[in-house]
């Protein structure tokens, strides 16, 4: 399982890095196009557009795999001090309940899967290409954040599993 995640993790940093470069090459060739050469070409500014939201998914679920999400810092170091149980418990704590917010936006982002599912929505420019899959993939990444999450809650049940061994061996 810890292959699988590790293997997620790279996954998503490796399509974010270049989904990052790919917008910012694409941007740039927009503004040399349209500003020096007075030449636009319309579906580069909308590539690199979809591009970069695509990326945004990405990083919201490799943030979800290495625990980046927006937190308060002091927090846990008042409440934890330097117990590693404390501080276990409090994260296994913060994924729980990142994981009740990720699941009560569950049932609406479903409706929007499938409602793009059902009617596809095509570029204006490019009339062949559907946009729906930006939809899709917002879908797939509240997936791999629950099972982000929910491997983190598995990992703080384990660590604190393991202190509880190191304490009976202790005695």
């Amino acid at each position: 399982m810890k292959k699988l995640f590790s293997f997620l993790q790279k996954t998503e940093f490796f399509l974010g890095s270049l989904g990052l470069l790919l917008a910012i090459i694409l941007t740039f060739c927009q503004v040399v196009n349209r500003y020096w050469l007075h030449f636009e070409i319309m579906w580069i500014s909308d590539a690199a557009l979809y591009i970069f939201i695509f990326t945004i998914y990405v990083a919201i679920s490799y943030g979800a795999a290495v625990k980046t999400h927006i937190a308060v810092d002091i927090l846990p170091d008042v409440l934890c001090k330097d117990s590693r149980a404390k501080r276990a418990l409090f994260d296994m704590a913060k994924s729980a309940v990142t994981v009740a917010m990720i699941l009560a936006m569950w049932s609406p982002t479903l409706r929007v899967v499938k409602r793009a599912w059902k009617h596809p929505e095509f570029a204006t420019l490019v009339r062949w290409f559907n946009t729906s899959w930006l939809v899709y993939a917002m879908g797939v990444m509240i997936v791999l954040s629950v099972l982000h999450y929910g491997w983190h809650v598995c990992e703080d049940i384990f660590e604190l599993q393991k202190l509880r061994w190191e304490k009976e061996v202790k005695e």
